[in-house]
């Protein structure tokens, strides 16, 4: 293949060859190193390829074996200029087209983001923007290792980043912690900081296992938000019995409360349906970096109608990303409605939305004991209203009061002699 490009750049012409002595010919090619190729024998006459700059060294040869040639056909880059030489402003248009082309690979044109859950695309997007990374910048001034650091400086959830240029795209890889909250109390854990676990709401405790701390509490116990659950101090004892010093620690325990989740829908019976009626209006547009032009609706207009707008980002292979976007604009018409559900209707929509909300609790842990959530329907609404009973974790992490023994000793003695 390579060598098949060589020729063609340097231009190569098939000939016939007829004459007195054409083997001679073909000797004295050789033994001059003048290249032949694709040699084929016709009705006593050949036909072969020969390069234009063999073609200039044949006129002695030809001269000595007393043989002519025809000129078939020509081939190659010398023959395609010399054919629009004329054709200036067509050339120019090359040499522009490749130059452009040069200088739209030096900016990034597409920003793609992988491995998000929580933090969607355009989020991560518009923070980059505001680090001064954008679509447009070169490519020069892009500091991957610094957008990676920035990333897991700025979002706790994204453990890992990474970032690569590949064409005109900057592409973020991310993965992301799915348990952040676990983390950062496992963080306080492992960094040895004093806390205790506290109440984050009113519950009945239901179990706990204290691996670490003082429990202050017990199964069956009331707890309101902010009591004391464990406390991250041990108290040390002295021979009397009294406590003469505390040992610190990160409290850690496993603790289930008995919760109730307040759940209340009302939704009216009578609502508004979109038929569509099958017309449609289509118009096309482009975005050239900023800027952005579309041809109106001129086809059909539409009194109500929803927008679907599809967008194509014209590439060369599959990273070579150009600043210019196709767009399809599509209007389709719908009419109002009015429509009304019945009752059984109603019930089984809000029966639905129930499930979907004890869905998202069981997803996070939380165990449903007793639903006593009542569904009622009139003649205007729909009301779903009462509780979830629940065991779920309870309790968050509170930084240790650090208590002095002898201050406590100081006041328990001045408290004595007042009391004298």
């Amino acid at each position: 293949m390579l060598i098949d490009k060589v020729k063609y750049l340097q231009g190569y012409v098939r000939v016939r060859l007829f004459g007195y002595a054409p083997e001679r010919f073909l000797n004295l090619c050789s033994t001059h190193n003048i290249l032949i190729w694709n040699l084929e024998y016709h009705e006593e006459q050949y036909e072969f390829c020969i390069s234009v700059r063999g073609l200039k060294q044949l006129k002695p040869i030809l001269k000595k074996t007393r043989t002519k040639f025809v000129i078939l056909e020509r081939t190659g880059l010398p023959f395609v200029m010399r054919r629009y030489r004329k054709r200036k402003l067509f050339f120019a248009g090359i040499f522009l087209c490749c130059g452009l082309l040069y200088t739209m690979s030096l900016f990034v044109w597409k920003i793609e983001v992988n491995g998000n859950l929580h933090e969607t695309d355009s989020n991560i997007v518009k923070f980059l923007e505001e680090k001064q990374v954008y679509h447009g910048l070169l490519k020069s001034k892009i500091n991957c290792e610094k957008i990676e650091e920035d990333l897991r400086a700025e979002y706790e959830d994204i453990i890992w980043a990474s970032a690569k240029l590949q064409g005109t795209m900057l592409i973020i890889d991310v993965q992301e912690n799915l348990a952040t909250n676990q983390q950062a109390q496992s963080k306080q854990e492992q960094d040895g900081t004093p806390s205790d676990l506290v109440a984050d709401k009113e519950a009945v405790i239901y179990s706990i296992l204290t691996r670490q701390g003082t429990p202050k509490v017990e199964k069956g116990m009331k707890v309101k938000k902010g009591d004391p659950l464990v406390e991250g101090k041990n108290p040390v004892l002295n021979d009397a019995g009294e406590i003469a010093n505390y040992q610190y620690c990160a409290s850690d325990a496993d603790i289930l409360g008995i919760t109730k989740y307040p759940y209340e829908d009302i939704f009216s019976l009578r609502y508004e349906d979109k038929v569509f009626s099958g017309k449609e209006s289509i118009t096309f547009g482009i975005r050239l970096f900023q800027s952005q032009f579309k041809f109106p609706h001129i086809s059909h207009k539409f009194a109500a109608y929803d927008t679907i707008t599809d967008e194509y980002d014209i590439k060369l292979g599959e990273t070579f990303y150009l600043p210019l976007v196709f767009i399809r604009e599509t209007r389709k018409e719908y009419q109002t409605v009015k429509k009304q559900y019945s009752k059984e209707e109603a019930k089984q929509i809000a029966e639905g939305k129930l499930n979907q909300f004890c869905k998202e609790l069981t997803e996070k842990g939380v165990q449903i004991i007793e639903n006593n959530v009542m569904i009622v329907t009139d003649e205007k609404n729909c009301i779903a209203s009462g509780s979830l009973k629940v065991i779920e974790p309870i309790g968050v992490r509170k930084e240790t009061n650090i208590t002095d023994i002898r201050q406590e000793g100081q006041i328990e003695d001045e408290s004595d002699g007042d009391n004298d």
